[in-house]
């Protein structure tokens, strides 16, 4: 704890004793501002005139209104900082939603590009297979214009399984149709 400090001082013209655990400096600047302010009034007539008991009363008004309206704009000032304290708290809160959300739309862009590589290795696998079948369906062709002397069974047969491989390659097609589709999508957002 401080030490208590008496000084000596001069207040209205007298010298006074006070003690206090300030600084000298500020039991110092307490006397000047008490005298300053019974300089203040001493410049009036009515101050001049009045009875020593009633220029106290009026100087403890009016360091009374004094602190009464200091109180006030501290409380105020408070109020704005505690008001800058909350604006602070929810632009903060809001900082973290839109990092959280920025670390969301970056997971989500790398799985969508994990997930674009595995369609696009998935679109060279089907077309490879659709050559392939385009090709054996060339075969197909080629072996039924020769075979024509084969029997009925066996080109009903060979009809079967062309109608089969022309109904897989449609089945390719599409799901190729449908993947551009899904790509010209994600493309345009």
């Amino acid at each position: 704890m401080a030490e208590k400090k008496v000084i000596k001082v001069l207040i209205g013209g007298k010298v006074m004793t006070m003690s206090g655990y300030e600084s000298e400096e500020y039991m110092q600047r307490v006397a000047s501002y008490i005298n300053s302010k019974i300089e203040e009034y001493e410049k009036t007539d009515a101050f001049r005139k009045a009875s020593s008991d009633i220029k106290h009363r009026m100087l403890e008004l009016n360091f009374a209104d004094n602190y009464f309206k200091e109180k006030m704009h501290v409380e105020e000032l408070e109020q704005n900082l505690k008001e800058k304290l909350d604006q602070l708290d929810n632009s903060k809160h809001e900082c973290a939603i839109r990092g959280v959300m920025i670390d969301d739309l970056k997971n989500d862009i790398e799985k969508l590009k994990k997930e674009q590589h595995e369609n696009e290795k998935t679109i060279l696998k089907l077309q490879m297979e659709l050559k392939d079948r385009d090709r054996q369906l060339e075969e197909n062709k080629k072996t039924n214009d020769v075979k024509e002397k084969v029997t009925e069974p066996k080109a009903a047969a060979d009809e079967k399984e062309t109608k089969e491989a022309a109904g897989n390659i449609n089945e390719i097609r599409d799901f190729k149709d449908h993947r551009d589709q899904k790509q010209n999508e994600k493309n345009r957002r």
